[in-house]
């Protein structure tokens, strides 16, 4: 079962369609076999969920909780104040796809500390799992298209 919900719980106005639909095929192509959750959330709601888990006394940009054992779904928590406090508007979308697909990793039993050489693994593992996300991405636009070119012949 991959059900995918996205929340918006900040006065943000967020475009949540977008990151649904990439967080679906995220799901898909990283074997996530359970419900996954994105919450778009504030950095005081984030920081208290950090004190409380991590007992880290700050607000961060994403945390994930995984459900259970590996590739079992879970809640990923992105302060959206924190990435616009933080990063250009140019590139606020691509900056939460990001963390998105960091959480994924997360979410798939992937984890990491922050060495040098375990942040390069990470983000050489993020690229990788980005690449696919977008060819399955590509793969369902084009059969859709060619379904439809079908029905239309």
């Amino acid at each position: 079962m991959n059900k995918v919900n996205v929340f918006n719980n900040t006065d943000y106005d967020i475009n949540l369609n977008i990151y649904r639909y990439f967080l679906s095929h995220a799901v898909k192509v990283a074997n996530i076999d359970g419900e996954v959750n994105l919450v778009f959330s504030n950095d005081d709601y984030i920081r208290g969920l950090n004190k409380q888990f991590r007992n880290k006394d700050k607000a961060t940009d994403v945390l994930t909780f995984p459900m259970g054992e590996a590739n079992e779904g879970g809640d990923i928590v992105i302060s959206y104040e924190w990435v616009l406090d933080r990063y250009n508007k140019d590139k606020i979308k691509m900056t939460v796809i990001k963390l998105i697909v960091h959480s994924i990793l997360h979410l798939q039993g992937i984890h990491h500390n922050y060495t040098e050489k375990s942040l390069k693994k990470n983000y050489k593992r993020m690229r990788e799992l980005y690449k696919k996300i977008i060819e399955h991405m590509k793969g369902n636009y084009n059969n859709a298209n060619k379904k439809d070119i079908k029905k239309n012949s």
